[in-house]
């Protein structure tokens, strides 16, 4: 089995680009709906060969979509070269909870929630 999750965000094409920048990686499977969009419909965020996050623009879908903090992704790095790296990218004009730092638990934590209004929790351990 594996798990991937879906992030439902305004600026999807930016978004995408965004992600693979932060976590030195690749997309996939981006389609859009037609090609006048200047959107997403699908696509995915790939990270050592597995889809880890699927992004999609809200206004395909008839849902109001609305950001919270009952979720959050965490992702778990080798290294503190790439922790850092994701983090300094993902704070961004966003909202850092935690930042980049020891804790009882592990070696480096970060909390973040990136522009877009996506909770992160990285980690090395």
């Amino acid at each position: 089995m594996r798990t991937a999750f879906m992030a439902y965000l305004t600026g999807s094409i930016e978004a995408v680009d965004f992600y693979c920048k932060a976590f030195n990686t690749i997309s996939q499977n981006c389609f859009k709906a037609s090609d006048d969009d200047n959107f997403y419909a699908h696509a995915e965020i790939v990270i050592n060969g597995q889809t880890i996050l699927g992004i999609s623009e809200k206004s395909c879908y008839k849902t109001e979509f609305m950001n919270g903090n009952n979720m959050q992704f965490w992702v778990t790095f080798d290294d503190e070269e790439s922790i850092a790296a994701a983090y300094n990218i993902l704070k961004e004009q966003g909202e850092v909870h935690y930042p980049l730092a020891s804790c009882e638990w592990c070696l480096l934590l970060v909390d973040v929630t990136d522009k877009y209004g996506v909770r992160w929790m990285l980690n090395v351990f």
